[in-house]
C-alpha cells in the first residue's frame, strides 16, 4: 500500500483538510509521551552547518518553536543570550526546563505567540519541520506573527518536508525493514500504522504549490506540510521575508531551480525583510 499523491475524496476542500489537520496533529502531540524519540541530541548537518554561520544572529535572544526533547536547544543554549523554548507537550516543557535551567519554557501552541511583544527576538529556530504540522492558512499566518516577533533583519531559521519526495512516500507495509531488530519493531507497530494510514490518506490534500500528505511518523499518525524549495522562496516573499539560503539535509546548497530529490526534508534560513506598504 503506497501513499496517495492525490487529494482524499473526503477532504471537499482546503479548508477541510486543514481543520482535519490540525485535529489530527494536536491530539497525537497533546496526548504527550514522544518525549524519548527527540531525547538525541545529534544535529543534522544542515542545522549544524546554519547554527554556525549564522552564530550572530543567534547569539542575542532567541525563540525556539517547539523545543521538544531539547536537541536543538542544547545548541542553542550555549549559543544565545537569551533563549525561550515552546512546545505544546507538557512531558516536554517538563524535560527541558529541568535540562536547561538557564533558558525559559513554556507549554503553549505556536499559533498563539501574543504574550510576545513586537520586535521582540533577534532569531526564531523551528526545528524538526514543526511549522509543518500547520495546514496553509495556519502556516500564513504564523509566518506573519514571527515576521511581528522578530527585529529587523531578524533571522528565520527552520526546516519543512520536501514535495518533491512525494511520490517516494510508502505506506506501513513496504517500511519492513530487513534488519531482524528493525522488523520485529515494525511488525509489533504494524496494525496500529495501518489503521492510522487507512484513516488518514483520505484527508490528504494537494494545494497549488503545497500539499498536506500522511508519512510514516510515529506510525502513521500526522499530516504534515510538503512544499519545495522555490515555492518555500515565494511563500516567504509574500510574507516579507528573504530566504538567504537552502539546505539539503546533508549540508549541500539546494539553489534555485533544484527540486533536492531523494531529500524528504529541507533547512531554510530567512531574515525579516520590511513588510511593503500597501
Amino acid at each position: 500500500m503506497s501513499v496517495q499523491v492525490h487529494a482524499g475524496g473526503s477532504a471537499a476542500n482546503a479548508l477541510e483538510s486543514e481543520e482535519a489537520q490540525l485535529a489530527v496533529n494536536t491530539r497525537t502531540w497533546g496526548a504527550g509521551g514522544l518525549l524519548r524519540w527527540y531525547k538525541h541530541r545529534k544535529l543534522h548537518p544542515a542545522e549544524a552547518a546554519l547554527f554556525e554561520r549564522h552564530r550572530e544572529a543567534l547569539s542575542g535572544r532567541v525563540l525556539e518553536l517547539g523545543c521538544g526533547g531539547g536537541r536543538l536547544t542544547r545548541h542553542l543554549v550555549a549559543t544565545a543570550r537569551e533563549l525561550h523554548g515552546i512546545d505544546i507537550a507538557a512531558d516536554m516543557v517538563a524535560y527541558c526546563q529541568r535540562s536547561y535551567p538557564t533558558a525559559t519554557f513554556s507549554q503553549g501552541d505556536m499559533r498563539d505567540l501574543s504574550a510576545f511583544a513586537s520586535e521582540d527576538f533577534d532569531a526564531v529556530v523551528a526545528g524538526a519541520n514543526v511549522l509543518d504540522v500547520l495546514g496553509d492558512h495556519a502556516r500564513a499566518s504564523l509566518l506573519d506573527e514571527l515576521h511581528r516577533l522578530l527585529r529587523p533583519n531578524g533571522l528565520l531559521i527552520f526546516s519543512s518536508h520536501n514535495l518533491a519526495c512525494a511520490p517516494l512516500l510508502a505506506g506501513p507495509t513496504h517500511k519492513l525493514s530487513k534488519h531482524p531488530v528493525r522488523f520485529t519493531n515494525r511488525v509489533v507497530r504494524l496494525p496500529r500504522s495501518v489503521a492510522n494510514h487507512r484513516r488518514l490518506v483520505a484527508l490528504q490534500h494537494f494545494g497549488p504549490d503545497y500539499a498536506i500528505l500522511n508519512d510514516e511518523a510515529h506510525d502513521y499518525s500526522l499530516l504534515h506540510y510538503y512544499i519545495g524549495r522555490d515555492d518555500e522562496e515565494r511563500q516567504l516573499a509574500r510574507h516579507n521575508f528573504e530566504l538567504v539560503e537552502c539546505l539539503a539535509l546533508d549540508g549541500t546548497t539546494v539553489a534555485p531551480g533544484e527540486s533536492a530529490f531523494g531529500c524528504h526534508e529541507l533547512h531554510y534560513a530567512a531574515i525579516r525583510s520590511e513588510a511593503r506598504k500597501a
